[in-house]
């Protein structure tokens, strides 16, 4: 699957994801996530590529008493992404 900043997909985390990944997919993917911008070798994850996402809910805490959307990176070798996100 081609990435392409801006585009809404789901996620689903693999058999080889980490906890953080799949505690954050299942805690802020329900509706999807927005692509943010993607990294070829990622310091983060040791060299590995990843994607920035920001979740289409907003579930997380703004600090000031409302909801924003979780921001985030994921190694991509830890989910599997799908297209096509009716927003219904």
């Amino acid at each position: 699957m081609e990435i392409k900043i801006g585009q809404k997909v789901l996620l689903m985390y693999n058999q080889s994801a980490c906890n953080r990944t799949k505690n954050r997919i299942r805690e802020h993917g329900s509706k999807g996530f927005i692509i943010k911008m993607f990294n070829p070798n990622s310091h983060l994850f040791g060299g590995q590529p990843a994607i920035l996402f920001d979740s289409v809910s907003k579930l997380a805490s703004n600090g000031k008493g409302g909801r924003e959307a979780w921001r985030g990176w994921f190694p991509i070798g830890e989910f599997i992404m799908s297209e096509g996100i009716n927003d219904a």
